[in-house]
């Protein structure tokens, strides 16, 4: 069974009581025995929010893990500060917004997507702005992109309304609405019109996205009323 690690919690003197998103089950907790132990067979493979394929066996007393093998090349992410930023921005956004077994098995292989291509991708700033934007979409939150949300211009778009959930024309206009240059509103156009699946597809440069990350991150705390603590790293 594939899992993100979400939680690893200290369990006795050597085990690990882990909590993980499942594309099958939604969430799931599981102890790992002797996994604190440096010549344990689980040592080097159980990271926070790491991307792993792991076996269980059932007791009455819950899961136990029996052997777990890792599916994304966290050494790489690790030993580059952009990528760990990256990664706590993703780790914190899966854990403040996925709340339900039903969420968690709509967004997994977006989360799947987004873990491998951590290591694979140097346009970092682009992964989480299009991880965000999936995110959305996935979730029902997405902006309406096509048209003026308020009056259904497609022309004269110049700007994005959090509080009417899309783009704003020129004559829609107001004081609540973020003023966007037209290659901002072409990047968060794409942003909610491609798939989980063609994330590194088309990538935009740190000077293309990180304004339009920034947005979405704002967008995100807006529309599930949470704090991306995060976001304070990326620069």
């Amino acid at each position: 069974m594939e899992v993100v690690i979400i939680r690893l919690t200290p369990y006795r003197e050597k085990d690990y009581i882990i909590n993980a998103l499942s594309k099958e089950e939604g969430i799931i907790t599981f102890r790992a025995p002797g996994a604190l132990n440096v010549k344990s067979k689980f040592a080097g493979k159980l990271f926070l929010y790491a991307l792993v394929d792991i076996e269980l066996r059932e007791s009455k007393a819950g899961h136990t893990l029996t052997n777990v093998e890792s599916l994304t090349n966290m050494a790489k992410v690790f030993t580059d500060p952009k990528r760990i930023i990256a990664l706590n921005v993703v780790g914190e956004v899966i854990s403040k917004t996925l709340k339900d077994d039903a969420s968690i098995t709509e967004t997994f292989t977006l989360i799947k997507n987004t873990l491998h291509a951590l290591s694979e991708t140097s346009k970092l700033i682009s992964l989480m702005y299009l991880f965000i934007t999936n995110l959305l979409r996935i979730l029902g939150s997405g902006l309406v992109i096509d048209r003026c949300v308020s009056c259904g211009d497609t022309k004269n778009i110049i700007g994005v309304a959090f509080n009417r959930g899309g783009l704003i024309c020129k004559s829609c206009y107001d004081d609540k609405t973020t003023k966007l240059t037209g290659s901002d509103i072409q990047i968060l156009r794409y942003g909610f019109m491609i798939s989980e699946a063609e994330l590194l597809r088309h990538e935009f440069s740190d000077n293309e996205a990180l304004s339009l990350l920034n947005l979405m991150l704002m967008y995100l705390e807006f529309t599930y009323n949470i704090k991306i603590m995060s976001k304070d790293l990326i620069k």
